[in-house]
């Protein structure tokens, strides 16, 4: 009976340490095969710096009788839409470098969108040219001031078309036809 005690004892044991070798290999091979959590960083991402790109503003000159450009330095937009919001704003803005403004500061865009044949559409509201000077010289340096920006600098735009008060206006303000879209014009420009 000892003879078959001692035969049982020794399968225990040899099947016992067969199964504490296969769970601990098991048990290393899973420590092993376990990717390291992430170390966070203290040290924040750097985030990437807006694109930046010139742009030429047309503004009167010091006389108001010809278009200068002025350059400016200005974060890219997300789409040639905002860029060229963001030009008519400026233009409302006034020059920075001197010249003369072409717009009235109190001017304000009611909408401004890019139609196809690369036609832009700017609609200013109903009030927006009630400070303007008047005159067709004063009157085609707005035009132009406004048309060169953007035709010059949105490269989708080869043509600007004016509403007022959402639809189509006969004048600015009683002199230029404003019934048909237009085109860079580099004759009023010194």
């Amino acid at each position: 009976m000892q003879r078959g005690f001692r035969v049982n004892a020794r399968v225990v044991m040899i099947t016992s340490a067969a199964l504490i070798a296969v769970a601990t290999g098991w048990w290393i091979a899973k420590q092993v095969s376990q990717p390291e959590a992430p170390v966070e960083s203290t040290l924040e991402a750097p985030e990437k710096a807006p694109t930046r790109r010139t742009v030429h503003l047309y503004f009167g000159d010091a006389q108001g009788r010809y278009l200068v450009a002025e350059q400016r330095v200005v974060d890219q937009p997300a789409d040639d839409v905002a860029l060229g919001r963001q030009l008519v704003q400026m233009l409302i803005q006034g020059p920075e470098k001197g010249g003369s403004r072409t717009l009235p500061a109190d001017a304000k865009v009611r909408a401004f969108f890019i139609n196809d044949p690369e036609t832009a559409v700017v609609d200013f509201e109903s009030d927006s040219f009630a400070n303007h000077p008047g005159g067709v010289g004063c009157e085609l340096l707005s035009i132009y001031s406004l048309v060169n920006t953007l035709a010059l600098n949105v490269e989708r735009i080869h043509l600007v078309k004016i509403l007022i008060g959402g639809q189509e206006a006969a004048t600015l303000v009683g002199h230029v036809d404003l019934q048909t879209p237009f085109e860079v014009d580099m004759l009023w420009v010194r």
